[in-house]
């Protein structure tokens, strides 16, 4: 029986003057003990601790069944825990907790000291004096409860988590998104290498040739003493013997936590919000706003565009290759690329299957610079430009300065000084009701050579809004008006270059260029339309560049639709206008695929239909595919008709993929690879593309265990994994899954928090157990059944496992054979002894063994 108040047990749970099999008496005595839990739980009455009576096991020897040590549960003994803290259900802290008895408890409680109460965010000036003086003064450590008044402190021995509930008066102020920079993790040394190959081949039948292009992406790196080293560079080659490497950039970045900012040493690019961005090679001291919380704060355009067919999409800055990659028909849309000044165009290259290619750019334009009032932002820059030739004119230095002043009012302010050149810059951000609005004026004095000076001024007006109440979205509208006598520093040095060459050589000056960007939404439930539009004109050049785009998105039951309108127009006198519709319809549920149809119509009369399926299969969706049929006709050529396919695989250690396409009088095929391969203390291991900043994974002999943040990623057979990205000064949750793991092999902990600073490569250790792990169907030498609930020892006095029903141990952490000890009291004469041999394992993911084996006396 169990003893407990009587009345709070269930009259049919116990049965009476009965004589029931074993194993029904342990399954009520469970259900039994569940009830008198529940009713516990529920009304909060104190009771003594439960007790189990072995008589309830009336078969086979259960009578002298010891289930002392099933009354506590996992009892918290005294000693040092690694625990994750959370507080209030926000993750804090994973650090090492000490654990005391204290006086009325009957289990170890968690103990915190003066550090550990401020690492949690306890507000020390908020505790009565007595208190702060234990801890301060005389260095003690307390229970939460005696420390903090109505605090609770909870622990989870099951998953090594404590849960503290702190009244929010005994915290300080933290802002969303806060993690304490001493909870920052700087890393390990490591080295890294990551690629990026693209063969694609083009087949003419019409022209009689073919082609092979290839690309290979370079960006290496090495951490050491809190440096971090990379460089990037790009390799071309064709099947003609051209081959060429051209080196992107060669830096080193190293934190400056007490400035919340980053150094940065080698071939970089200027910020691009105040003034220019710059190609440079030289000294960078900037604010990294990736130190701040979520709640108190960078950029790379997004690039979007639309491919007719297994496409080659190549991005250019300045002439120098930044990304490469082929893309599937439809709309696309390229989000990682690495930062390139915060400004800059971008011109985009679109090679289709046929040949055929389309070239646009991707300008930016900074929103309004409003800060939170007291924050500042600072950019200090030395260098030598690098698009200019190397000589002393090159050299320039740079500083700008942003203050919230309140929360209204953002001041900036900005200098270039370079030689022949000066330049500066005020302005005011500000908020109203209305929207935000940024003005700003930039003065410029260029000095040329045996020609005098030119001074001027570029005025810049910016707009953002969003109202809710009507659904618009006013993401920029800017207006910038440039005099003739102003230049930037890039168009200085360049015209600087070009005076004592003829006119139509020199540089084009921008004179007025207005952008905007409108997003509205129609009805409750419609689609959103969105407007974008920019012109702009020079001093030098005739014409003007005009681009505008009109689009519609919306759904009908499960039918997403999109249409648009493109309209582009250049100083040239060549316009193209470009007309598109598209259509998805999803399929399937428990394999979810998609049905795309898009239409698109050209100014020169070409029309072409497209319809894809796409989708994704296996684990995690490792494996994603789309099937494309597309027809052409119009705009003075024949008409076509084509076919397409392309397959990506997310590998544990790469991403591969592969397109291929034919038509009338063409076909096409490309191949793809990109990963990265990262050298640490522990070797080497091969990992899917990482980001800047990224992880490894440490579980000894856990080979097989998923990474459940990065699908397809598994430990290997070193105990390694690469965590491919992970976001710098927030915590970030590590979590793998047994699944796959050998039998063998338990992990001690299957999930961990780590927040790594900017380019670190984090390493997360799993601690796991190894040992052979089987199930033991034992007998007594007179065949009968062990007691129930007897301690299995090995030869070492560990604890393997308990006696559970009809005489069966599972037992991990065995060896290979040896000697097990069976004791159910402590009476010397209720002790055996079990000798064993494991089978052999045949695979590592085999299911757990089954021995059996006579307990014999002694």
């Amino acid at each position: 029986m169990i003893t407990a108040t009587s009345r709070l047990v269930p009259r049919t749970c116990l049965p009476r003057r009965q004589r029931l099999p074993t194993l029904i008496l342990v399954a009520l005595a469970a259900q039994c003990f569940d009830a008198v839990a529940a009713e516990v739980a529920m009304s909060a009455v104190a009771m003594a601790p439960v007790q189990f009576d072995s008589e309830f096991l009336v078969a086979g020897g259960s009578r002298n069944a010891d289930l002392s040590h099933f009354e506590k549960g996992n009892a918290v003994l005294p000693g040092s825990y690694r625990v994750d803290i959370y507080v209030n259900a926000d993750h804090r802290a994973r650090v090492d907790v000490p654990f005391r008895m204290i006086s009325g408890h009957t289990e170890a409680q968690a103990c915190f000291d003066a550090a550990l109460l401020q690492r949690v965010g306890v507000n020390m000036e908020r505790l009565p004096d007595d208190i702060r003086t234990q801890l301060l003064t005389q260095e003690q450590c307390l229970p939460l409860a005696q420390a903090v008044a109505d605090a609770r402190a909870d622990f989870d021995f099951g998953v090594q988590r404590l849960n503290l509930s702190v009244p929010q008066a005994a915290l300080l102020h933290r802002p969303r998104g806060y993690v304490d920079p001493s909870a920052w993790d700087a890393g390990i040394n490591a080295a890294m290498l990551g690629y990026s190959l693209n063969m694609y081949r083009q087949d003419s039948s019409s022209a009689g040739s073919a082609s092979m292009q290839g690309h290979l992406g370079l960006n290496m790196g090495v951490n050491v003493a809190g440096w971090r080293f990379r460089h990037d560079g790009s390799y071309r080659f064709d099947d003609r013997g051209n081959h060429r490497y051209q080196a992107i950039a060669s830096y080193a970045k190293r934190e400056v936590t007490s400035l919340a900012a980053e150094l940065t040493v080698g071939e970089t690019y200027t910020r691009g919000e105040l003034f220019d961005s710059i190609a440079f090679r030289g000294l960078r001291l900037e604010t990294d706003e990736r130190m701040l919380p979520d709640s108190l704060r960078g950029y790379a355009p997004t690039v979007r565009g639309m491919a007719h067919s297994n496409a080659r999409v190549t991005i250019r800055q300045n002439n120098v290759l930044i990304h490469e990659s082929t893309v599937a028909p439809g709309e696309f849309e390229i989000n990682d690329l690495y930062a390139t000044g915060y400004g800059g165009d971008l011109q985009v290259t679109v090679q289709e299957a046929d040949g055929s290619s389309r070239v646009f750019s991707v300008p930016f334009a900074a929103v309004p610079m409003s800060l939170r009032p007291g924050s500042s932002r600072f950019n200090a820059v030395l260098g030598q430009m690098r698009d200019a030739p190397a000589t002393d004119e090159s050299l320039f230095v740079q500083g700008t300065w942003q203050r919230g002043i309140s929360n209204r009012t953002t001041g900036y302010t900005g200098l270039t000084l370079a030689a022949g050149y000066v330049s500066g810059i005020m302005g005011v951000a500000l908020n109203t009701r209305l929207g935000a609005v940024g003005a700003d004026i930039t003065q410029s004095s260029t000095h040329f050579p045996g020609k005098g000076t030119e001074q001027g001024a570029s005025y810049r007006l910016s707009y953002a809004r969003d109202v809710a109440s009507t659904g618009t979205n006013v993401s920029l509208a800017a207006y910038r008006y440039s005099t003739g006598g102003f230049y930037g520093l890039n168009e200085a040095v360049a015209a600087r270059a070009f005076a004592s060459r003829e006119a139509e050589l020199s540089p084009q000056r921008q004179r007025n260029r207005a952008s905007l960007t409108l997003g509205q939404r129609l009805a409750e439930r419609g689609g959103r339309l969105s407007v974008t539009a920019s012109v702009a004109d020079y001093w030098n050049h005739g014409g003007s560049d005009v681009n505008y785009s009109a689009s519609y998105s919306g759904h009908f039951r499960t039918v997403g639709y999109s249409l648009s309108a493109n309209r582009s127009y250049l100083g040239s006198g060549r316009a193209d206008t470009q007309y598109y519709a598209n259509f998805s319809l999803p399929l399937g549920r428990t394999r979810p695929q998609t049905l795309n149809s898009n239409f698109s119509h050209v100014s020169n009369g070409r029309n072409q239909a497209q319809t894809t399926l796409s989708g994704a299969a296996g684990e995690g969706s490792k494996l994603s595919y789309g099937l494309t049929a597309t027809h052409t006709q119009g705009g003075g050529i024949p008409s076509d008709s084509g076919a397409s396919a392309n397959i990506t695989y997310r590998a544990p250690k790469a991403e591969l993929s592969a397109s291929a396409s034919a038509g009338s009088g063409y076909s096409q095929m490309s191949l793809a690879a990109r990963g990265a391969l990262v050298v640490h203390s522990g070797g080497w291991t091969l990992s899917q593309p990482i980001s800047e900043t990224f992880g490894i994974v440490e579980a000894a002999d856990a080979e097989g265990a998923r990474l459940l943040s990065a699908s397809g990623v598994s430990v290997d057979r070193r105990g390694y994994a690469v965590i491919p990205y992970l976001t710098p000064y927030r915590m970030n949750a590590v979590e793998l899954d047994p699944k796959g793991l050998s039998t063998d092999v338990e992990l001690k902990a299957s999930g961990q928090q780590v927040a790594p600073r900017a380019g670190a490569v984090a390493l997360v250790k799993f601690a796991t157990a190894y040992g052979r792990s089987a199930v033991l169907e034992v007998k007594r030498a007179d065949g009968s059944v062990l007691p129930f609930g007897a301690n299995v020892l090995d030869e070492d006095g560990r604890e393997m496992g308990v006696v559970g029903q009809a005489g069966r141990v599972f037992a991990r952490g065995l060896k290979e054979q040896g000697r097990l000890t069976v004791r159910w009291s402590d009476a010397e004469t209720n002790v055996c002894s079990i000798d064993y041999a494991l089978p052999q394992r045949q695979d590592k993911t085999e299911g757990i063994q089954t021995v059996s084996g006579t307990c014999r006396p002694g």
